[in-house]
């Protein structure tokens, strides 16, 4: 084994592990010395993951060729079901049915001319499993230990084997969570926004830097995708000349959630009309039609026993629970989204 190997092992392994490698004292076991395509144990990364609901559960499956250690929710409801759909998908009830004969792809001007360099660099240094794969390996070795946790707090203070921590929350609480994290030695990945206010990213910034031996990053996965690097090495190219103007539109707040929808409310006290001392008739003005979904949606509800409502909220202000709000319309109101 050349001095070189040996150095590249010891460094990645330091970069991710430090503490560990000085506490324990183990032997590093390059992965060149397994065979190809085998990871070393010693170069597997330990996973947190906080919020797994949704995004969280994505880029968890992304990083199920690591350990993942520990998941952190504040409702358990979501936690066992999304570890039941993991469960069920590695060993269906019903055997899964066979895949439609492929289509030709369709006449198209445009040429893909495949990877780009880079990409098959990548490719070739960090082989993928595939998704199937590490699902299975996740629900067969990882989940029968996988740690459990309501708050972040208690899994950062008891869960000392952890190296990263996946931050997949509602926005209110990426930087608190994110600056805990680091804190505590871990890096972080955060998914986007990375805050829910411009003081909050400027804060978790400075602290980035002021930590260079962890690594922060921003999840917005779709920019590191390689169709995204194809993009700008055209744009850099001048293959389609001077950009001047770009237009761009979304659907996304009717077609993912609903935005501007009024806060349960009961319905206000009619105004009296000074005339006639008579209640004032409502309209159906943006105000009244608001107040009349407002009043639609109120009601008792009480909080589900798998879900800690006060751990939701976190740092955001105190709002009586409404299943309108969670699992997933959270990001309508300015309390929890950006």
């Amino acid at each position: 084994m050349s001095n070189e190997k040996k150095e590249s092992s010891v460094t990645r392994r330091e970069f991710v592990r430090a503490a560990a490698i000085t506490g324990a004292g183990f032997v590093i076991v390059p992965r060149h010395v397994l065979g190809r395509g085998m990871t070393a144990p010693s170069d597997l990364v330990n996973i947190a993951t906080v919020g797994i609901n949704g995004q969280g559960g994505t880029n968890s499956v992304a990083a199920m060729s690591q350990n993942i250690v520990a998941i952190c929710d504040c409702d358990f409801g979501l936690l066992e079901n999304k570890l039941k759909g993991w469960h069920d998908s590695a060993y269906p009830s019903t055997p899964p049915r066979p895949a439609a004969p492929a289509r030709p792809p369709a006449p198209s001007a445009w040429k893909n001319f495949g990877p780009t360099s880079a990409q098959k660099d990548a490719d070739q240094k960090w082989q993928q499993t595939p998704q199937a794969d590490r699902v299975k390996r996740f629900v067969d070795e990882q989940m029968p230990k996988v740690a459990k946790y309501r708050d972040y707090r208690e899994m950062l203070d008891k869960q000392k084997d952890i190296d990263g921590v996946i931050v997949a929350t509602p926005d209110h609480m990426h930087a608190v969570i994110a600056s805990a994290a680091m804190d505590a030695g871990k890096h972080v990945y955060v998914q986007k926004p990375l805050c829910w206010s411009v003081h909050e990213a400027r804060f978790l910034a400075k602290k980035a830097a002021a930590m260079p031996k962890l690594v922060t990053q921003m999840g917005n996965q779709g920019h590191s995708l390689d169709d995204a690097r194809t993009g700008q090495e055209y744009l850099m190219a001048g293959a389609i000349g001077d950009v001047r103007e770009v237009r761009v539109w979304t659907n996304r707040p009717l077609g993912y959630w609903p935005q501007g929808v009024p806060r349960p409310a009961p319905m206000p006290t009619p105004a009296v009309s000074g005339a006639t001392g008579q209640p004032v008739p409502l309209g159906w003005n943006n105000a009244a039609v608001n107040s009349r979904l407002a009043a639609a949606m109120l009601g008792s509800y009480p909080v589900p026993d798998t879900l800690s409502w006060d751990l939701f909220l976190g740092v955001a202000s105190d709002v009586p629970y409404h299943p309108i709000y969670h699992p997933f319309n959270w990001r309508g109101w300015v309390d929890w989204g950006q």
